[in-house]
């Protein structure tokens, strides 16, 4: 990146841009609010968080995945994203989801009971594309 346009003008050079965008993200992952209106959103959503988890919730929450869930997380998936790093689209997942419905189960029961994950599963794929015009 050689420059960058921000609200009071044009940065350049390394040194000034490194800064830039590390305060930039240091303010937006900040547990400070700047958006009008996230205070009281924030707010709202703690207080309507339950102090205690009652056992109805907590059974719901530790039971076991069933292949209803994987299909319903299936059928949840967007359609017509970019594939993840694997190159694997949602489209296939969507077309075959009663095949690899029991597999995924699988893989994901092993990942809990284990409680390890594979290296690959937090991996993250960004991409910047340009935009042109306005």
């Amino acid at each position: 990146m050689q420059e960058l346009e921000i609200e009071t003008g044009t940065i350049t050079g390394q040194n000034d841009l490194t800064q830039c965008i590390t305060e930039y993200y240091a303010r937006i992952y900040s547990s400070e609010v700047h958006t009008p209106g996230t205070a009281k959103a924030q707010a709202e959503c703690w207080t309507s968080v339950p102090v205690k988890v009652t056992q109805d919730t907590n059974a719901s929450l530790t039971r076991d995945f069933t292949v209803r869930d994987i299909l319903d997380t299936i059928k949840a998936l967007p359609k017509g994203k970019a594939p993840t790093h694997d190159g694997v689209p949602m489209e296939f997942f969507h077309e075959y989801a009663e095949e690899v419905a029991s597999t995924l189960l699988q893989a994901f029961m092993a990942m809990l009971n284990s409680k390890t994950t594979s290296a690959s599963i937090n991996k993250g794929l960004i991409t910047l594309i340009p935009k042109t015009g306005d």
